[in-house]
């Protein structure tokens, strides 16, 4: 099992000291459920290993992985910045409460509207994308209320991870950042130093996500410090921020957890490295910024399933079909991810036979889990599928005009619905019929 899970006398799962078959009872089915104690813990680790090994660091939460109103709240109560890359998930930030001045705020295409919102409600850090984006902020970042504007430079630094190509942003062919072949993202940035209503911080990169070995952050760490310290030569500015992104995987099965660094292994590679460059070169230590999603939420998240039909084509395959599917979780569909599920209701069942799990979608492709060995399963059953953390809930979407579903927090065997799941009278709410 993924996560702490326990098994009550019941034989039923217990996630933060609340049995899922009650909670499936109270709050209905899809139902996306997170441990708060583990959330926080995860939070903490990075926040720990940062203060024992670096002086100056920040962690920022990358909310495009889960975000709603109360994660922002946590994350602010836990001492983390916040990355969003959109107006959507500034306005959750903001509207939580959750202070300006420690957003960073991403996105290779920021609209009039969303550039409006950020400048007027001001923010951390700005990065900029494209040398598009920065002719558009000299004009429009006269009129910021706070002051100068404080930008990071995202630059793609030429490294491939080797993780799926969808979710590999830091090759030199990139959508994102500013290239630091040939000089590009060098002159960007000496333009920027002209303007006096800019403030630059320093550089940023993202190489890309569910990264399962040091290595590939290890070279981003020395291919940016290098352009930081060539940058300091050539204009006597010296950039004092070193933003690395994200991108540290995690398992989704049990038989991947010796597979990927843990968060301090993480940490302890990327400030090592960073020392090692600056004291070699004489440069001084930048503060270090990483923006984790993934490795704070993932495991901390399941989502819990009804079961309905079970259809067995004899000598073939036994489908199990679940009242959720691609709606709630499209990374099988988009990245041919791999997941695990428990049977909350009947934990110490041993029994077994191999199902696969598909969901209610009109779609052959609404797989959750093309195969798997289960107890045997039967309508009604409450069927959990483990590591859904991450980018489950902020993809999910209304095909079939599916309502999404909720999200309840438990700790210490108190749940707490954090986001009410859709009803059918919200899938009309901003429908119009002409001439009414």
């Amino acid at each position: 099992m993924l996560g702490k899970k326990e098994i009550n006398e019941h034989g039923h799962l217990v996630i933060g000291g609340c049995d899922v078959v009650q909670l499936a009872q109270e709050f209905g089915t899809p139902l996306y459920l997170f441990d708060e104690t583990l959330l926080r813990e995860n939070m903490r680790f990075y926040r720990q290993s940062f203060e024992r090994l670096y002086p100056d660091y920040a962690v920022a939460y990358a909310s495009k992985a889960f975000i709603c109103s109360a994660m922002c709240r946590m994350v602010a109560e836990e001492g983390l910045f916040l990355d969003v890359v959109s107006g959507g998930e500034y306005y959750i930030a903001r509207s939580s409460g959750f202070p300006a001045d420690r957003i960073i705020f991403h996105g290779n295409n920021k609209t009039a509207q969303e550039r409006e919102l950020v400048l007027r409600e001001g923010i951390g850090r700005w990065v900029v994308d494209s040398e598009a984006e920065l002719e558009v902020l000299i004009e429009e970042a006269k009129n910021y209320r706070n002051g100068k504007l404080p930008l990071l430079f995202r630059l793609t630094p030429g490294i491939d991870p080797h993780t799926h190509q969808y979710i590999t942003t830091g090759k030199i062919d990139s959508k994102f950042g500013l290239p630091i072949v040939g000089g590009v993202a060098r002159e960007v940035m000496k333009k920027a130093l002209a303007f006096p209503q800019f403030e630059l911080r320093g550089v940023h990169c993202h190489i890309g996500s569910q990264i399962d070995s040091l290595e590939p952050f290890l070279k981003a760490c020395e291919v940016m410090l290098e352009f930081m310290f060539q940058f300091w030569k050539e204009t006597d500015f010296l950039l004092e921020e070193l933003d690395l992104g994200g991108g540290l995987g995690v398992p989704y099965l049990d038989e991947q957890k010796d597979q990927f660094p843990s968060i301090s292994e993480y940490v302890e590679a990327i400030t090592g490295k960073v020392r090692a460059w600056c004291e070699e070169h004489s440069f001084p230590l930048p503060r270090l910024i990483v923006e984790p999603g993934r490795s704070i939420v993932n495991t901390a998240g399941n989502t819990v399933y009804r079961v309905g039909t079970v259809k067995e084509i004899p000598g073939i395959k036994k489908y199990v079909a679940v009242d959720g599917g691609m709606t709630d979780n499209p990374r099988p569909v988009l990245y041919g991810a791999r997941y695990q599920a428990l049977v909350a209701n009947r934990m110490h069942d041993r029994s077994r036979e191999r199902v696969s799990v598909v969901g209610k979608c009109c779609e052959s492709g609404d797989v959750i889990i093309p195969e798997i060995e289960l107890p045997r399963v039967l309508p009604g059953d409450i069927l959990v599928v483990e590591g859904t953390g991450a980018y489950n809930h902020t993809m999910a979407s209304n095909y079939n005009m599916i309502p999404r579903p909720g999200v309840v927090f438990v700790k210490d065997g108190k749940a707490k619905l954090v986001v009410r799941p859709e009803s059918l009278s919200d899938l009309i709410r901003r429908d119009v019929l002409p001439g009414d």
